[in-house]
């Protein structure tokens, strides 16, 4: 193993019988980074745990003068985040993936939650009445194994399943380990509107939180501040594009991962 999960500091509350984790890797839009900080500073989450080991990269992060390790976790007895702002290179997913699953089933979690954003597929088709409308902020989600009980949760929290799409990174790493891992494993996925011109979507981010509420009803996160600022962005976003010289649209990133629908 390369990769370990390491509960730290006098602060380290262990994660209780069926709790949840969550993971939050930079993604399209950066929603899921947004999600993951807007959740951290709401509920307080104080730092419980450090990735260590050979492939952990040499990098420190410093926000308000402490120093972290890229990848660390916050939580409290009930929830743990894993939580990164910088990407996992592609030969180190697998290894982050697994770090998450080991951790997550030697504290007796019920369920790993990834949060992604991605781009959105540029022929998606209408929502059906049968699954619920299309929106921007429709938020879908993936289940590593077939579970009708967790699928009916799922979409009672308002989430329509990913029936074909394509996901990368450490979600998608996730996924297919979470095929054999004994801890439920699922991703949620939100279409970043911003993307391809490399913007951060707030509003995205404020979706999976919202989806979150509703599937965890313990979190009780406000977003209302998040959306607010969403708000203005996008009003400067708007006026940014009005006076972009025409042509000058960038192309979406290849190698983002794609939401069919």
């Amino acid at each position: 193993m390369t990769l370990t999960w390491r509960d730290t500091g006098t602060e380290s509350e262990p994660l209780t019988d069926g709790g949840i984790v969550l993971s939050s890797f930079p993604s399209a839009g950066l929603a899921a980074t947004i999600a993951g900080h807007y959740i951290v500073k709401t509920l307080k989450l104080p730092r419980v745990g450090v990735f260590e080991g050979t492939e952990a990269q040499p990098i420190a992060v410093v926000q308000g003068g402490v120093v972290h390790p890229p990848i660390r976790v916050y939580g409290r007895a009930n929830l743990s985040i894993v939580l990164s702002e910088l990407p996992v290179a592609q030969d180190t997913a697998n290894s982050v993936a697994r770090a998450i699953l080991d951790g997550a089933a030697k504290r007796t979690a019920r369920l790993v939650v990834g949060l992604e954003g991605v781009v959105p597929h540029p022929y998606e088709a209408e929502g059906d009445a049968a699954d619920g409308p299309s929106t921007d902020e429709t938020v879908w989600f993936a289940a590593a194994r077939e579970d009708k009980t967790t699928s009916a949760e799922f979409r009672t929290a308002g989430m329509r399943r990913l029936d074909d799409g394509i996901i990368g990174g450490v979600s998608g790493a996730l996924l297919v380990e979470g095929i054999t891992s004994p801890t439920a494993v699922s991703v949620l996925l939100v279409s970043a509107r911003h993307a391809p011109q490399g913007l951060a979507d707030h509003l995205a981010g404020a979706s999976l939180i919202e989806a979150l509420d509703r599937l965890l009803p313990d979190l009780k996160i406000d977003t209302a501040p998040l959306r607010t600022q969403a708000a203005m962005i996008e009003k400067a976003i708007r006026q940014a594009l009005k006076t972009r010289p025409r042509g000058a649209e960038s192309e979406p990133d290849p190698n983002s991962p794609t939401i069919y629908g």
